[in-house]
């Protein structure tokens, strides 16, 4: 059947059902031989770090991808996802069972690669789907303790081409589970380790003495279980120092408001550029989380001369190195953390040549080691080599 004629009888089918199918099938299929077909299956589209990196992964790429987003979270969509990639939500089994079915029409018809981050419907595709199809998947970190994507994953890494995780620790998560489960070494060769990257903007010194003389801590992030933002608030109550302020960014932190009116809060901002200025603002990065895998706030951090205070978790021992860009503390209990933050901050707070210092080193840091232009060509690599 030749395409036209598909489409002409796609058309004619109740729109309610098939738009989308339409429209997807306009604005490629007609273009086979212009486009290589790349489709995202993403569980959320609000714009934490995890949510960036992918923005980064589809700018890095020849054309605009189709995503597709099987979870929602009731935000707007963000203008960058509109800007770089055709956007749908499949979001209930009706739309889920046409979509499947449009993947294997167009599996006939050209080249399709099929990626995937924390979607557990992506894993239900790959049995369904048996033709031209390259397959790959992302893990930004384990979900430890609760029974993460990873684990749903391990049925159906036979039908995964590529396995990218963005650090060795992830990496040595998974030689581990492999082994755990049996699963032959050779799988392991599937792997690819691409580290995430950050813009790298211009930077004024002169922002560090003005940060050091408005001394702001601040917790960047969703407002979730894993990242522990009740944390930082305990930390703020701690500080006896007037003069130490708290700033937070991120999604909604209602719950909080009453108890800490004391703390800036900036939220729900899908603008790169206005999130940035509010982080600029900011002295001092505190990482309380529980889990991570090396957290994209950390590299914008360094990347503005914020030096950072940080939970050991995932691979952020790799870049947090105490006494040169931040402070890692080796206990990762709250009551701990908080006894550790708080002295670092009280010591950073009182001695201007320690906080420039650090400031620029991880400066340095960032430039010397989150170069966005690499992570660029990994990705550029893995879809089109």
């Amino acid at each position: 059947m030749k395409v036209h004629v598909f489409l002409a009888q796609l058309e004619s089918l109740p729109k309610r059902n098939n738009l989308f199918i339409v429209e997807i099938l306009k604005r490629y299929i007609v273009k086979q031989k212009r486009f290589k077909l790349i489709l995202f299956f993403i569980p959320y589209h609000h714009i934490g770090g995890a949510e960036r990196v992918h923005l980064e992964i589809i700018k890095s790429l020849k054309y605009k991808p189709i995503v597709i987003f099987d979870r929602t979270d009731g935000t707007v969509l963000s203008k960058e996802y509109l800007k770089n990639a055709h956007c749908f939500f499949v979001t209930n089994q009706k739309r889920k069972k046409i979509l499947i079915y449009l993947i294997q029409i167009i599996s006939y018809l050209l080249p399709l690669t099929l990626f995937g981050c924390n979607s557990g419907f992506y894993y239900q595709i790959l049995s369904k789907i048996k033709n031209n199809v390259t397959t790959i998947d992302l893990t930004h970190a384990f979900s430890f303790p609760e029974h993460g994507m990873e684990i749903t994953s391990l049925k159906y890494i036979h039908l995964l081409d590529n396995r990218v995780v963005i650090n060795n620790k992830t990496l040595e998560d998974y030689q581990q589970l492999y082994a755990e489960n049996n699963i032959d070494d050779n799988y392991l060769d599937r792997f690819k380790v691409i580290p995430n990257g950050v813009q790298i903007g211009e930077f004024m010194s002169d922002t560090i003495f003005s940060r050091f003389n408005d001394f702001t801590i601040g917790f960047v992030g969703r407002n979730s279980k894993e990242k522990r933002p009740e944390v930082f608030f305990e930390l703020v109550n701690c500080i006896e120092n007037s003069n130490v302020k708290a700033k937070v960014i991120g999604d909604n932190f209602n719950d909080f408001k009453e108890n800490y009116k004391q703390v800036k809060y900036f939220e729900g901002c899908n603008s790169p550029e206005l999130v940035r200025k509010e982080f600029s603002e900011i002295s001092l990065l505190i990482i309380p989380s529980s889990r991570e895998g090396f957290p994209l706030v950390i590299m914008e951090a360094m990347e503005l001369g914020i030096p950072v205070i940080s939970i050991n978790v995932g691979s952020v021992s790799e870049h947090v190195i105490n006494d040169l860009n931040g402070y890692l503390s080796v206990d990762n209990s709250e009551s701990e953390f908080i006894k550790f933050a708080l002295n670092k901050i009280l010591l950073l707070s009182s001695n201007k040549e320690l906080y420039s210092r650090l400031s620029i080193n991880a400066r340095e840091y960032a430039v010397n080691n989150f170069d966005l232009d690499t992570f660029q060509q990994k990705y550029r690599s893995l879809f089109y080599d």
